[in-house]
């Protein structure tokens, strides 16, 4: 009847995985192809969360060495659980530089 509403843990580690192998590629083209950057992690991001059928919405900046995803949960209690649990599956070698932040 209804599926479970769960993040797909191993989606979210391929997720992590290729964005730490196209992590030069994300910081040069942010600001030149900053759509083609939303488009493939949109592209990576949507089978974490294979319950949400709406689309996802983030944000994404690089600035000064510093990144920043913006994960947007809209309240919704499955998207703000799954969205800590993504935050915290992020590499170490990520998290030297770069956000993961959820919000509202």
């Amino acid at each position: 009847m209804f599926g479970k509403k769960e993040m797909n843990l191993q989606e979210a580690e391929k997720f992590w995985n290729w964005f730490e192998e196209n992590e030069d590629w994300i910081k040069v083209n942010l600001k030149i192809r900053g759509l083609a950057v939303v488009e493939a992690v949109d592209e990576k991001l949507k089978p974490v969360f294979p319950y949400w059928k709406k689309e996802l919405e983030f944000q994404m900046g690089y600035n000064e060495g510093q990144g920043e995803i913006f994960f947007f949960h809209f309240n919704n209690r499955n998207l703000v659980r799954d969205a800590e649990k993504l935050e915290s599956l992020m590499p170490q070698t990520l998290k030297k530089t770069w956000r993961f932040i959820a919000e509202a």
